[in-house]
């Protein structure tokens, strides 16, 4: 059975390119998106981020001639049907890619750090009956955004940014109270302060385990969120 592979490598988009001058690795692992695998990926998602999903901005709107799925929506798309249909190969093969990925950044002179939910917002501190792959990796760093503000018990080497959307407002105020950051997506210009949270420019980096505690990190618009209307993407 041919191999899947799980993560993108720092080098393999603008992203993640970034991180390496601050003397990280950051392995990122893109799965289809809310429903378009006939599973959810995205419990929380909102009308407006699924509208303005990443999973359509960047190099995933390329569209190759005479092919009806962009290759990159396939990968992606594989990458989840092999999570939800075979978990134990699933996380067989993150483990090995994991491991490789250590031995990439070690090579390299940078800190191996990991984000399971690039564009899917997944419980993986607990979606495996007997296998925890933080714990695995417990001196490992990895990362995520998500809109699910009642995550708890979650392992010391996983840090959460909540990401606000213009239907959860209730529950974003409730992961500041929680002392979650969280994120929110501007319009053209980042604001000093948007809910009482300082704001930081999320687009230096992906790195969100190094932001100050008690931020809001500001991402500017891009792909169709710049035509936005929802509410998503705050003016």
């Amino acid at each position: 059975m041919r191999e899947i592979k799980l993560l993108t490598y720092p080098h393999g988009s603008t992203k993640t390119n970034k991180s390496m001058h601050y003397g990280y690795a950051n392995f990122i692992m893109y799965l289809a998106p809310h429903k378009l695998s006939g599973n959810n990926t995205c419990p929380g998602a909102t009308p407006g981020c699924i509208a303005s999903c990443l999973n359509v901005s960047g190099r995933a709107l390329w569209i190759r001639k005479n092919n009806k799925i962009n290759p990159i929506h396939e990968a992606r798309l594989n990458r989840t049907l092999l999570y939800f249909n075979d978990r134990d190969r699933f996380f067989e093969q993150l483990t090995k890619e994991i491991k490789s990925g250590i031995r990439w950044a070690k090579k390299h002179d940078l800190t191996p750090v990991f984000r399971l939910n690039g564009t899917s917002d997944l419980r993986f501190e607990n979606n495996h009956k007997s296998f925890n792959i933080m714990k695995y990796f417990n001196d490992i760093q990895f990362y995520d955004y998500t809109k699910l503000h009642n995550r708890k018990n979650l392992p010391d080497n996983y840090h959460l940014t909540f990401s606000r959307a213009e239907a959860n407002q209730k529950e974003t105020y409730k992961a500041i109270e929680n002392g979650l950051n969280i994120s929110a997506v501007f319009r053209s210009k980042l604001p000093k302060k948007y809910l009482g949270l300082k704001v930081v420019d999320g687009d230096k980096h992906d790195l969100r385990f190094l932001d100050p505690k008690q931020s809001c990190v500001g991402l500017i618009a891009k792909g169709l969120a710049k035509n936005d209307e929802s509410g998503f993407v705050v003016n």
